[in-house]
């Protein structure tokens, strides 16, 4: 068994970690690294998609590894990729067996769209709805190429040909491609069941176990060879509210005779620290976040605005209860609507058990709860009308279920309405007096230079 590190050591993010296991070679998780990322891009400045993945590998952002990636992001490049330092040559051949998710998020998958067609994906189907929402909902090409994708710089020849003796061509179009030419093999795995893959000498068996995160999906894994395993925690907490699916993971991971253990070191405190038991003194669990807002909120009695990560169900979920226990609207963005709405076209397609346990684990809300609406943000014109939205915004635009900034305006105390970074422009139209809303910014502390800015922008609108 043998364990090769390509990102996530000494920084934040970026994990790209292959274990080979017998004659078998897995990637698990291939993310961004947000370090090495914000060196050297910012909002208006990134990876050129007519370079391929060269401005990707120049920058280090990805390992050059020949046999990995899909030869549409090779082809056009080869006189350069073919040479060193690259060594990336276009082949049918694939270096790794299966690709394996932990969670979806950027840090752990953002390059996944670059892998080889061919290459299976592993994932949960939280995972899976979680990316399939991001297709939807994301302006961001490389995370829409994960479940599938259009081959880049693709030449085909035209329908109507205008020479009977020399054939024309065109540069591909979405309508030129079949399905089986975009779709990747996608392997839904479930919790505590095993996928196996032969080997000369054993066979190799990886478990996903379902852990606890920020956003719903994460899982942790085990891979089992000839009596001994590695074992893969990706990111987890045991602050949350699902610390037991937890502790479930550990006590397997126990018997299973690790020899490695790959785990994410954000928050490992030092060793005096953890020698005196002092290193979690001053961490919040989610139930101390919901009974903080619980008291700032049954005490204000104008307008109240909350931000947080905009997939994190458990966050979503305690404010909407908070919303219905203190008679308030909890206005959502149209984004988070649709990733409610995911969630709820996946679940009800399984079996009655295990719709049962989801809604147990999140109790999700109804469509038709009055405490739920969307808040819908002025586009194009300004005007609240059908032509100025699109894809999922025109979708609830046209279910009616939502309020504008006039209705918050009118009756400011009964909402508790969500604003994350790119709403800040609606306080001007929502124009409250001074000293009458409350904001609660229900995220994590600034740690890079950039979110500090992001603060200090926050800190100027909300003066």
């Amino acid at each position: 068994m043998k364990i090769e590190i390509f990102g996530g050591v000494n920084e934040i993010g970026g994990n790209k970690i292959f274990i080979s296991v017998g004659d078998k070679k897995f990637l698990f998780d291939f993310g961004l690294s947000f370090g090495e990322n914000q060196r050297f891009f910012s909002e208006f400045l990134n990876p050129r998609k007519l370079n391929g993945i060269i401005d990707y590998l120049y920058l280090g952002l990805i390992p050059s590894i020949n046999k990995l990636y899909r030869n549409d992001l090779i082809t056009p490049f080869t006189d350069v990729l073919n040479c060193e330092p690259y060594n990336i040559i276009m082949t049918e051949e694939n270096t790794i067996d299966a690709f394996f998710l932990t969670h979806a998020h950027m840090d752990h998958y953002k390059f996944v769209g670059f892998l080889k067609q061919n290459t299976p994906i592993y994932l949960n189907w939280m995972s899976k709805t979680i990316i399939e929402h991001l297709t939807d909902t994301s302006n961001d090409t490389l995370l829409r190429e994960v479940l599938g994708f259009y081959e880049t710089f693709k030449i085909v020849p035209k329908k109507r040909q205008s020479n009977a003796n020399e054939i024309e061509y065109k540069r591909a179009t979405k309508l030129d491609y079949t399905s089986s030419e975009t779709t990747r093999p996608i392997k839904l795995i479930k919790d505590g069941k095993s996928i196996s893959f032969n080997s000369p000498k054993d066979e190799i068996k990886i478990t996903q176990y379902q852990t606890d995160h920020s956003i719903p999906g994460a899982g942790s894994y085990i891979i089992e060879y000839d009596g001994r395993s590695i074992i893969y925690t990706g990111d987890f907490k045991r602050h949350g509210f699902h610390s037991d699916w937890v502790n479930t993971f550990i006590t397997n991971a126990r018997k299973s005779n690790p020899i490695a253990i790959i785990t994410e070191g954000t928050r490992i405190p030092d060793v005096e620290s953890y020698t005196a038991g002092i290193y979690h003194d001053d961490e919040q669990s989610e139930i101390d976040v919901k009974n903080r807002s619980n008291s700032i909120i049954q005490d204000h009695p104008g307008l109240i605005l909350v931000r947080f990560p905009s997939r994190n169900l458990d966050r979503i979920l305690i404010y909407y209860s908070l919303a219905k226990k203190f008679d308030r609207r909890f206005a959502i963005s149209p984004k988070i609507f649709h990733y409610i709405d995911s969630f709820r076209k996946g679940v009800d397609t399984m079996k009655e058990d295990t719709i049962k346990q989801y809604y147990k684990d999140y109790d999700l809300p109804n469509y038709s709860d009055k405490n739920l609406v969307v808040y819908l943000p002025r586009k194009s014109w300004g005007k609240f009308e059908s032509a100025d939205y699109r894809g999922y915004q025109n979708d609830i635009f046209n279910i009616d279920n939502y309020v504008t900034y006039k209705d918050v305006k009118k009756e400011p105390d009964k909402y508790l309405l969500y604003l994350d970074d790119f709403m800040l422009s609606e306080l001007i139209d929502l124009n409250q007096k001074p000293g009458t809303t409350l904001f609660l910014n229900s995220t994590t502390d600034p740690f890079s230079e950039e979110m500090k800015i992001k603060e200090e922008k926050l800190d100027a609108w909300l003066e």
